[in-house]
């Protein structure tokens, strides 16, 4: 996972931005980030920056920066197993204009893992989205695609912790915080 520099923002009474994700290794990572330059040249927009690529696991929104303790609970509750993620298939969603790339299988490590999360956060009174959990990796905002290309060679890591991390407005745009990491069990 992309290590960062920016501090958390956590004094009381303060809304953070919050989700949990997992993040490519490096190799992926930059494979990735190249498959977006690639993308941008088909379907124009904005490609997301090379340490913002990440796989969100559950997305939580604003909460009180008190509630960043609570979140480290549930989520110290959560012991599941690493598992690998092959990446094998580019999307766009014309609806919000984004091309992502996701598997064309999710894994039962990352199904079990998200389950799991989405099931204690709900238990601790957290408000999540009800939508059907679809693993995505959001390369490009702000696309208009007619066409895509496949993606003839499939990327892949060994996911083994996951992460809470704030969204944090900044002059210089948007960035990830890193506020703790997990292990995930090896298999």
């Amino acid at each position: 996972m992309t290590t960062f520099v920016i501090e958390a923002d956590t004094s009381p009474k303060r809304t953070v931005k919050v989700f949990f994700a997992v993040w490519p290794d490096v190799a992926a990572q930059e494979r990735l980030s190249k498959l977006a330059e690639q993308l941008v040249d088909v379907c124009g927009g904005r490609k997301i920056s090379l340490p913002l690529i990440h796989l969100t696991l559950v997305f939580i929104g604003n909460v009180e920066s008190q509630q960043l303790e609570t979140l480290r609970q549930v989520a110290n509750q959560v012991k599941q197993f690493s598992f690998d993620l092959t990446v094998d298939e580019i999307q766009y969603w014309r609806h919000n204009r984004i091309v992502h790339v996701g598997p064309s299988q999710c894994p039962a490590g990352l199904s079990v893992l998200v389950a799991d999360l989405q099931n204690r956060l709900s238990q601790a009174g957290f408000s999540l989205e009800k939508r059907r959990y679809i693993p995505h990796i959001t390369l490009i905002r702000k696309a208009l695609c007619n066409t895509l290309p496949n993606l003839t060679i499939p990327i892949t890591w060994h996911v083994n912790e996951w992460a809470l991390v704030q969204s944090k407005q900044t002059d210089e745009g948007i960035v990830y915080v890193s506020l703790d990491r997990w292990p995930l069990e090896k298999v």
